[in-house]
């Protein structure tokens, strides 16, 4: 049942016949509730098969990517989430129902206009992963930003994160990964955040760890 919100001039909150009002981020929403009866065709089985496997994939990450893409979703009718699929739903996927699987160079976890990584390198160490990146004296108000580093382990699907990690003028940082990621192959990321958490940049993949 919908109701009527601030009287019989305001907006409609609920199920009214086959649709659904409701209010996202002040904008007021109308989808349909429809049943369809039909059985689902190939193109909506791999439409299905993809958010599953980008899903699954970001299970884990929702800090990660709530830092990387709220910039972007500011101002919009779209969350973090929202946008982490958006961006990587169409890129980031490979093969086609039943065997939808993740493009690892092509996943992004955060998307802005700050200046990305300069040379970024990596290695595994006895701490963990080493991230090295050049620093540009040239940009001193990016000195202050926060490096985002992501490895993510696709046979065991365990990963490792740190969403606010060194600063950019560091031009170092390391990521601690659990014993059992080091005997595994590692696909590797890295991104920059501002200190203020308002801007990101676009992430960069680094490759596979051995």
């Amino acid at each position: 049942m919908g109701k009527l919100k601030n009287g019989i001039l305001g907006g409609v909150s609920g199920k009214v016949g086959t649709v659904i009002c409701y209010d996202l981020n002040g904008q007021e929403i109308i989808r349909s509730n429809g049943k369809n009866n039909n059985p689902p065709t190939i193109k909506q089985l791999n439409n299905y098969q993809q958010m599953k496997v980008i899903n699954e994939f970001f299970t884990g990450m929702a800090q990660l990517l709530k830092t990387g893409f709220d910039p972007e979703a500011r101002g919009t009718t779209k969350n973090y989430q929202n946008l982490a699929v958006e961006y990587n739903k169409p890129n980031a996927l490979k093969g086609y129902f039943p065997d939808v699987e993740i493009d690892y160079p092509k996943i992004i976890i955060s998307a802005g206009n700050l200046s990305p990584a300069f040379n970024p390198t990596v290695e595994m160490v006895a701490e963990g992963l080493k991230f090295n990146w050049d620093v540009q004296h040239n940009i001193p108000w990016e000195n202050s930003d926060r490096v985002m580093l992501l490895a993510y382990a696709p046979n065991s699907k365990e990963m490792s994160f740190n969403k606010s990690g060194a600063q950019r003028i560091e031009g170092c940082d390391i990521l601690k990964v659990i014993p059992s990621m080091r005997n595994e192959p590692l696909e590797v990321y890295i991104s920059f955040v501002s200190d203020d958490r308002l801007r990101a940049s676009n992430s960069q993949y680094l490759g596979m760890v051995v």
